[in-house]
């Protein structure tokens, strides 16, 4: 995750701003949101051995989930760089990913 995206969640992440507590537990302001997560990627972390060290994602639905948003989801773009002759066929899908997902969130 860019250093500027950690920011900016450490920003509005602040009691009265994007949530309040309660005796039991913090409340999100923010029940009524849709997130959609765009992010283009290196490599593949949503399968397979790198996995586990996908953290950008995970920390991002836990923070939007602390706000309240009921409906985060995430459009991840991959591998590229690595595969330089796949690129266009690359972005090709991922743009009929976001058409698809546009539809239905």
């Amino acid at each position: 995750m860019p250093s500027i995206m950690k920011t900016y969640i450490d920003s509005i992440a602040g009691s009265g701003k994007t949530f309040r507590y309660t005796e039991s537990d913090p409340i999100g302001f923010l029940p009524d949101k849709k997130t959609l997560h765009i992010q283009a990627r290196g490599g593949i972390y949503s399968e397979g051995p790198a996995a586990e060290l996908e953290m950008g994602h995970r920390y991002l639905t836990i923070m939007i989930n602390f706000f309240g948003v009921p409906s985060f989801k995430g459009l991840f773009i991959g591998v590229r760089n690595q595969m330089p002759d796949k690129a266009q066929e690359i972005k090709e899908q991922a743009l009929q990913r976001a058409k698809e997902l546009a539809k239905t969130y």
